[in-house]
């Protein structure tokens, strides 16, 4: 294997360790403590309500186990990559709605998550939103695969 494969298989697997771990966490200790999760959603300045709540408290979490299964097998990892960059995509858009427009700034973050500011909060997201991006890109091109559209034809 060339140094460049080595180092693009170093990004894939330790971005998908780095997901496996935090999905996992994420999720497991959004279902133990559903209550908290469902109260901080229904209390969210942009996406409260119950109706929200009860969707978000459920889709979140086990949104984010999936993902962390599907990082954990070689055949579904690269969709596991897609799914961590959506979830990230997601929680950076919400950061930043509650950043840059939210009337007040909740205490929503569980674990280390919440010894940081929202401002912290998103620059974490963004780093892992490109770490999730990066890896799409290291195994897209380790397994071969192109990004431009090869011609087809006689």
């Amino acid at each position: 294997m060339k140094r460049h494969q080595i180092f693009r298989e170093t990004i894939v697997q330790t971005a998908c360790l780095l997901f496996i771990v935090l999905f996992t966490y994420a999720g497991l200790t959004k279902l133990l403590e559903g209550h908290l999760f469902y109260d901080n959603i229904r209390n969210s300045p942009i996406l409260g309500g119950k109706a929200m709540a009860s969707l978000a408290s459920w889709a979140v979490p086990l949104s984010e186990l999936a993902v962390a299964l599907l990082l954990i097998w070689k055949k579904t990892r690269l969709i596991g990559l897609y799914g961590a960059a959506v979830l990230m995509l997601l929680f950076t858009g919400y950061t930043m709605a509650i950043v840059f427009f939210a009337p007040y700034r909740p205490c929503s973050c569980g674990g280390i998550i919440s010894l940081l500011t929202w401002e912290q909060h998103l620059v974490l997201n963004a780093a892992l939103l490109l770490l999730a991006l990066l890896a799409i890109w290291a195994s897209r091109k380790h397994k071969g695969i192109r990004w431009k559209k090869t011609r087809q034809g006689p």
